[in-house]
């Protein structure tokens, strides 16, 4: 699989992971649950053709919501409703509501996030606690940790890397046994 379809393939999977959240969107902006459904399959389909624009990194369903808020104004000029005042209102409140949800439980998830980190560290030994401190809280070189700790710069490479990859897996467990 060459890069531009694994990119393609982590697109869509990230996008169809949201698609729950979407249709909420899309319904509460359309008020009608069949029209929601099409303006999220349009979105998808929009989604497989702009992979391509998705910056890694960033939020998927910002850029999946702010695709289906296109697809719910066109769904809506489809219709030729005339969209009163109250209506573009309504839309912005709601809009304002999800953000403020998704918001709240991004902030959920850093807590749980650092919480599950301050524990994993403090379940990393002494010898590891300072050689991490020394490489991320006082940004030493590998040469400069290995001169404090008496190592040599592969020791520290070797110990640094295999500190992460038990911290990132510590994580990630502890953040599992939480959902």
């Amino acid at each position: 699989m060459d890069n531009a379809d694994d990119k393609r393939y982590r697109a869509l999977k990230a996008a169809l992971e949201c698609r729950t959240e979407l249709l909420a969107y899309a319904r509460s902006l359309l008020g009608h649950y069949a029209t929601a459904d099409d303006v999220v399959q349009e979105a998808m389909l929009v989604v497989v053709k702009k992979y391509d624009q998705f910056q890694e990194g960033t939020s998927m369903l910002a850029w999946c919501r702010s695709i289906v808020r296109i697809e719910v104004m066109r769904a809506k000029q489809r219709r030729q409703r005339e969209r009163t005042l109250a209506d573009r209102l309504l839309d912005d409140a709601i809009d304002a509501a999800f953000d403020e949800f998704q918001t709240a439980r991004r902030h959920d998830e850093v807590e749980s996030w650092r919480e599950a980190l301050r524990c994993c560290l403090e379940r990393v030994p002494e010898r590891g606690q300072g050689v991490l401190r020394a490489r991320f809280a006082d940004e030493l070189s590998y040469q400069q940790i290995g001169e404090r700790i008496g190592m040599t710069i592969e020791a520290v490479r070797k110990a640094l890397f295999r500190l992460k990859k038990q911290v990132r897996s510590c994580v990630e467990t502890s953040l599992r046994e939480v959902q």
